[in-house]
């Protein structure tokens, strides 16, 4: 479910955090349900912002982030939506980077852009993009070496790794 989270800036204007979680593109059946489900919400986004839907399209400055499930290369499902939102000329997308330090032959996007490994392999399946009007300072994805201090708490907190983006605000 989409949400609209206003943040109150230190100056006292609203940064908009718009959050998602979206359905895996795949296990159904020959219906593709979870497809077309997982691509109509990429589609959600752009819709709002070109002010289709029967709300007003966000005021800047805000930041669209969540877990699509969907790799705009590599995996499942209909990406179609997904490389509409990220190409959004409204959105920046910091491609923030980490090493999983995982061979991935069949590989046909960065893989120092994964946020998540599976048997299979590697996906970009979460993300933060900010609105084009933030300065982004950094980026990066969350991959502790095996003995780094932090290892085992990113481990159990899920499967995905920590995406983050430095912003500079307004």
């Amino acid at each position: 479910m989409p949400t609209d989270l206003p943040v109150t800036l230190p100056d006292g204007t609203a940064l908009h955090l718009l959050i998602w979680h979206a359905t895996p593109p795949v296990f159904d059946g020959p219906t593709d349900r979870n497809g077309r489900r997982n691509h109509d919400e990429a589609a959600f986004w752009v819709a709002l912002l070109n002010g289709t839907l029967p709300m007003p399209a966000p005021s800047n400055p805000f930041i669209l982030l969540g877990e699509s499930k969907l790799d705009p290369i590599d995996g499942d499902g209909r990406t179609g939506a997904m490389q509409a939102l990220l190409a959004d000329p409204r959105l920046q997308d910091p491609t923030p980077k980490g090493t999983h330090n995982r061979a991935e032959p069949n590989h046909r996007g960065n893989p120092t852009l994964d946020t998540v490994l599976y048997d299979f392999g590697g996906l970009r399946v979460d993300f933060v993009l900010p609105s084009s009007d933030l300065r982004v300072l950094d980026a990066g994805v969350v991959w502790p070496a095996p003995s780094a201090a932090n290892a085992e708490t990113v481990a159990l907190a899920s499967h995905h790794r920590p995406v983050w983006v430095d912003i500079a605000l307004p």
